[in-house]
């Protein structure tokens, strides 16, 4: 059987403001599906995630596509976050990577949109505490959402397109692209990362026919992330 290699993509948008895009580009920030974590004691978590994390020398953002279940040491915060006439709610989370007396805080953003098997939930970990939460309506009846957090005037979003080729990828920029160019949010600098279920090239080629590609910039790995 044919094998067919997928990119998981990293979107990279800092179109209106450019001086900007220099604040954008000084966190370290990373995407990676995690395929499902179905237990709070899952090591994907307390082993992968946390090394990815840890330290000085850990990524300041982390985006999280089937992030399945949180650690059970993530202890919720109360933060409850559903904007108007979305109806999807993100909760946010502390995760100490550190010990009791030398903590290392991280706070995680929690989109449980799979309350069924709780495997393609989304999630974002941020070193800094969210100023705020961003929630864009799916694309389509069978879309993700797309969520996000804001660090003063520079916005991280996370995406998960439809599998069998993300048939919906491009929708996803658009909508994106639209909700940062309202007047209220033209001011602020976004990243959009996540997996996009289809190679750069062909998502370049649909940015085309939406006449998105001036606006857009690809920043993808140069090798394969999955061969299935």
């Amino acid at each position: 059987m044919k094998k067919n290699l997928f990119h998981l993509l990293i979107m990279l948008i800092c179109s209106y403001i450019s001086f900007a895009c220099a604040n954008i580009s000084d966190y370290r920030v990373m995407t990676w599906n995690l395929q499902g974590s179905s237990a709070s004691t899952e090591s994907k978590w307390n082993v992968n995630v946390r090394q990815l994390l840890s330290g000085t020398a850990g990524v300041d953002i982390l985006m999280v596509q089937e992030a399945g279940t949180l650690p059970s040491s993530a202890v919720p915060t109360g933060r409850h976050i559903q904007p108007f006439g979305v109806g999807i709610p993100i909760d946010e989370y502390t995760w100490n990577l550190g010990t009791t007396r030398r903590q290392d805080i991280r706070y995680i953003y929690y989109s449980r949109i799979d309350v069924g098997a709780r495997r393609v939930n989304l999630a974002i970990v941020s070193r800094q505490r969210a100023d705020n939460v961003y929630v864009l309506r799916p694309t389509t009846v069978a879309s993700r959402p797309i969520i996000g957090i804001g660090l003063g005037n520079d916005v991280f979003l996370t995406t998960h397109a439809l599998a069998s080729g993300g048939p919906d990828a491009a929708a996803i920029v658009r909508v994106t692209n639209n909700f940062f160019r309202t007047p209220q949010m033209r001011h602020l600098s976004w990243l959009l990362g996540g997996d996009f279920n289809r190679a750069p090239d062909r998502l370049e080629s649909d940015l085309m026919t939406e006449h998105l590609e001036r606006l857009v910039t690809i920043i993808a790995p140069t090798e394969p992330t999955q061969i299935g």
